[in-house]
């Protein structure tokens, strides 16, 4: 109908004036707004209730339901997301506990590692789906910064308070070696995704994040305190995370079964860390480059002229 098309561009054109953090979600209330006066067949009201708007003053601050959305977007993603990470690797481990105590002893112990990694795999699938839904619009690296600081903060705050400052420390290479490369990572995904080739941005963020995190448990290794004797043999080096993930030395002749003891207890629970976040980062990263909508607005009826 013409009235409605009428409205509407008066309405687009009061929301021009407003900030433009602002201007998509005020907008996005007034159409509501609208199509609930044209499905009533309100000509008059329609008319006037945008003439008012395209005629007001935009306020110079900007009203609290226009900013509260965008803060709600920004603390889920920033901080409910890591939380959640970390509780969603907390049940794999539980998962894995509860199934491997089904298993007899003498496997028991084997089983163990194969199965928290499965576990937190599956978690990894959650966390990607739910960074494409809470994932932020805007520029690229504060976006880079959202899924990557507040991830290093988690991990770093939950060895301290499971074990001080010592234990910190001992773990602490591994995050600084894996979070910034994560995000140099991150800075060629978003640059693929962006040029609409999502696939191979995914591809390439997973491979990324992978050599990223052995390189990380390299690094975590190499600074490790260890007797002589106990030292993993360093040729054997980009194995290590895999290793640490599997508790299998894959049939090489390193790591022996003892080497293998030493980098599960040395890396500990770091790879299963590193995957919920690498995963959380590249669900907000991709469909956020790739322009996918945050928030999916409902389907409004069509009205013809």
């Amino acid at each position: 109908m013409v009235s409605l098309r009428i409205a509407r561009a008066l309405l687009a054109l009061a929301a021009r004036r407003w900030p433009a953090r602002m201007r998509a979600d005020v907008e996005r209330e007034w159409l509501a707004e609208l199509d609930v006066l044209a499905t009533q067949r309100r000509h008059a009201l329609m008319l006037r209730y945008a003439l008012s708007l395209a005629a007001a003053r935009p306020p110079e601050r900007a009203p609290l339901s226009a900013i509260l959305p965008g803060v709600w977007r920004a603390v889920r993603l920033v901080v409910l997301a890591p939380l959640i990470a970390l509780a969603l690797l907390l049940a794999s481990l539980v998962m894995m506990n509860s199934v491997a105590s089904l298993i007899p002893w003498n496997r028991w112990m084997a089983a163990e590692l194969p199965l928290a990694t499965a576990f937190t795999l599956v978690a990894a699938v959650l966390l990607a789906t739910l960074g494409n839904r809470w994932t932020l619009p805007g520029a690229r690296i504060p976006l880079l910064l959202a899924v990557t600081v507040p991830g290093f903060v988690v991990a770093v705050a939950a060895r301290y308070l499971l074990g001080g400052t010592e234990h910190l420390a001992r773990h602490l290479p591994v995050y600084l070696v894996f979070f910034p490369g994560l995000a140099l990572v991150l800075l060629g995904v978003h640059r693929l995704a962006a040029a609409g080739h999502t696939r191979r941005a995914w591809w390439t963020g997973i491979l990324g994040a992978t050599v990223v995190a052995d390189i990380a448990v390299i690094a975590s290794m190499m600074r490790a305190d260890l007797p002589p004797y106990e030292e993993p043999h360093p040729a054997y080096a980009p194995v290590w995370l895999f290793t640490a993930l599997t508790d299998f030395g894959f049939g090489l002749p390193h790591p022996t079964a003892s080497e293998i003891f030493t980098i599960t207890s040395t890396i500990e629970l770091n790879p299963l860390l590193l995957i919920v976040y690498a995963a959380l980062a590249l669900g907000a990263v991709v469909p956020a480059a790739a322009g996918p909508l945050v928030e999916p607005e409902p389907v409004r009826p069509r009205h013809s002229s």
